[in-house]
This record gives structure tokens, C-alpha cells and sequence, in this order.
């Protein structure tokens, strides 16, 4: 039976660029898209940025959500965690409700038990699930038995009115040297797997220029570029500004700090930046991770970093490979996804 979906209600507590982009297709194909958030507010997150809701809420308790929800008119709820407690909650909803589900917090690490609970109620009890892996999604259908509900991958693709339509001319092309970029947050916590200041300084170490674009300000940015020359931070950007101006380095880094601990969860994710760095028609250098070697199996678009070998060398050998400019509608077309 076809069911028409005309409104549509996405619920964070702080919107990704993940949520507005599924919302983004959404209204493009004429279904109306709102937003409840708890914390902040997406204009805050992503300034410049066009977002694609019709109506914004805003509400402080997540025990009214339940109330704003079935009193409302919406055909659809997408929960998008983390954390898993929204996902969990609207499990006794009347509205059907889909837990897009970025990361699976049990693969991270120790969670304690109430998370586990929250985990194991989002995933089995929401209408139908979206996982941004092949991986996440087989871990998932097994941890917690989901073979009589619909159960979907739908990746962290950029949209096409993102694509490039021209590219800036390449900075190496001027000084003669290798520029690689990182997109994302950094810090400098241990534990962290967004501390990769060991390999940037490693990288800079050989002469290598990073340029690394943040989501926000941090004393600790400007305090890492002091570091070396070789190390420039590039402030914040819109994401489609974001995207051109990439064009003109030379390689994209995906590169995470494994540990013992967080290895099974950084296995199965792919990051938003990967696509961003093949949408600005970069090759890309990632860390020695599952999800990634499957994906270079696949697509010979950059190589795995190997931190003990040269890394001048593996930079500029990743710097060599050709990136198609259609490679992203060639790819969107073998996962037969039309719109995202």
C-alpha cells in the first residue's frame, strides 16, 4: 500500500549537517520538513548556511516530546540520535517514527547500563532504521534482531547543488608544495579520536602544508598552527562555501586517532568529510580502518596512511591520483540513489 507522506518532523538535539541535508531532499521533492531541537539552533551551527524547514521548535524537556508529537499532524518522525534517549522515548508514540542512527554509542566504548537499555529500545522499537554503514547496519540487524522491520543504509553523501560547478587554481601550483586539508573538529584530549595533532605536526614535520577548516573558534586552533609553518588554520566556512574552497589543495585527510578501545567504532563509520573531499575532486588519505579499506577495494580514490612508513612519499602519491569530477554521480548511480 502507498502511502503519501506530505509533512515531516526531524527531531535533534543539536542539528547536523546530516539532518539538514536529508530535509533538504525532502522539501526539494515537495514534502513539508520541520525541526525540534533542545540545544541549539541549526543557524547557529551552520551560519550562511539556507536550511530547509518550514518551522522550527524549540523545546527544553525531552519528556514533553512525546505530547508535541501526538498532538501534531506530521506523517513521519525522524529521530535522529545521538542520543539514543529521543529515539527511545518515542517508542510509545503514535506516529510512526524512523531512528536514524549516525553512530552506535555501545562500539565507542563502556556505556552504562541505562545507555545500553536507551541503545537497545531506539534500535529495536522505532518504525524503521537508517544506518550510515553497511557496517553499523549488519552489526546492528544482529545485536538487535531486526529482520521483521525496514532497515536502510543511506551514507553521509553531500547534495548536488553542493558540487563544485568550477575549481580555484591548486596552491602547489604556485609554491611548488603539497597542500592537504582537513575539515572537522580537533582537540587535543588522549582519549579523544579527533586528537591527531601527532600526525598533523608528523606531517608538517615533512614539509607538508595542512590547512584544517573547524566547525567553531577554539583558543586551541590557533595555538596548534603556532606549532609550525606548515600548519594553517582556515577558520570556519559555510559547507557548499566550504567545499569550493577546498578545491585548491592537493589532498583530503580522514584520519583518526585508534585506540584499543574505539577501534570497532571507527570501523564502521564514514565520516561527512570523505564525500566533501571527492565532491572538491580531491584524493583522500585515511587512517588503517575497516570501512575505509573496503571502500578503496571499491574505489581507487586515495590510499590508507601508514604512520611508520615515509609520509612524504604516501602524501605525494595520494596527491597523483586522478579524481573524475563525475565520480560522485557515478557513484550515486551504482548505489542507486537518486537524490542524495
Amino acid at each position: 500500500m502507498n502511502v503519501r507522506i506530505n509533512s515531516v518532523l526531524f527531531i535533534q538535539v543539536i542539528p547536523d549537517i546530516r539532518t539538514n541535508k536529508i530535509a533538504n531532499v525532502l522539501s526539494q521533492a515537495g514534502i513539508q520538513t520541520d525541526l525540534l531541537y533542545l540545544k541549539t539552533h541549526p543557524a547557529e551551527v551552520y551560519r550562511g548556511y539556507s536550511l530547509p524547514y518550514s518551522r522550527i521548535f524549540k523545546l527544553r524537556m525531552i519528556k514533553e516530546i512525546v505530547e508535541f508529537v501526538d498532538q501534531s499532524s506530521y506523517d513521519l518522525v525522524i529521530s535522529c540520535n545521538e542520543p539514543d534517549i529521543i529515539s527511545a522515548v518515542l517508542a510509545c508514540s503514535t506516529k510512526p517514527v524512523i531512528h536514524d542512527c549516525h553512530d552506535m554509542m555501545s562500539l565507542r566504548g563502556d556505556i552504562t547500563n541505562d545507555q545500553a537499555i536507551l541503545e537497545f529500545i531506539a534500535n529495536k522499537y522505532a518504525s524503521a532504521n537508517i544506518y550510515v554503514t553497511d557496517l553499523i547496519k549488519e552489526i546492528a540487524v544482529q545485536r538487535f534482531g531486526l529482520s521483521n522491520k525496514p532497515v536502510t543504509v543511506l551514507d553521509n553523501y553531500v547534495l548536488r547543488e553542493q558540487l563544485p560547478q568550477q575549481y580555484l587554481p591548486k596552491l602547489s601550483q604556485t609554491d611548488g608544495e603539497i597542500h592537504c586539508v582537513y575539515e572537522g573538529g580537533l582537540t587535543n584530549r588522549s582519549d579523544h579520536h579527533r586528537n591527531i595533532e601527532p600526525v598533523l605536526l608528523a606531517l608538517a614535520q615533512e614539509k607538508v602544508h595542512v590547512h584544517y577548516y573547524t566547525p567553531f573558534q577554539s583558543s586551541y586552533y590557533s595555538m596548534l598552527e603556532q606549532k609550525s609553518p606548515y600548519l594553517h588554520w582556515e577558520g570556519t566556512r559555510e559547507p557548499n562555501e566550504l567545499i569550493y574552497e577546498m578545491t585548491r589543495y592537493d589532498v583530503g585527510l580522514t584520519v583518526l586517532h585508534v585506540t584499543e578501545r574505539n577501534k570497532p567504532f571507527l570501523d564502521s563509520t564514514f565520516p561527512n568529510k570523505a564525500w566533501d573531499y571527492l565532491a572538491a575532486g580531491l584524493p583522500i588519505l585515511f587512517s588503517d580502518l575497516t570501512s575505509f579499506q573496503q571502500f578503496l577495494k571499491s574505489y581507487a580514490v586515495g590510499r590508507i596512511l601508514d604512520l611508520s612508513g615515509h609520509l612524504f612519499e604516501q602524501v605525494r602519491a595520494a596527491s597523483l591520483i586522478p579524481i573524475n569530477p563525475g565520480f560522485l554521480n557515478d557513484y550515486r548511480s551504482e548505489e542507486h540513489t537518486s537524490e542524495l
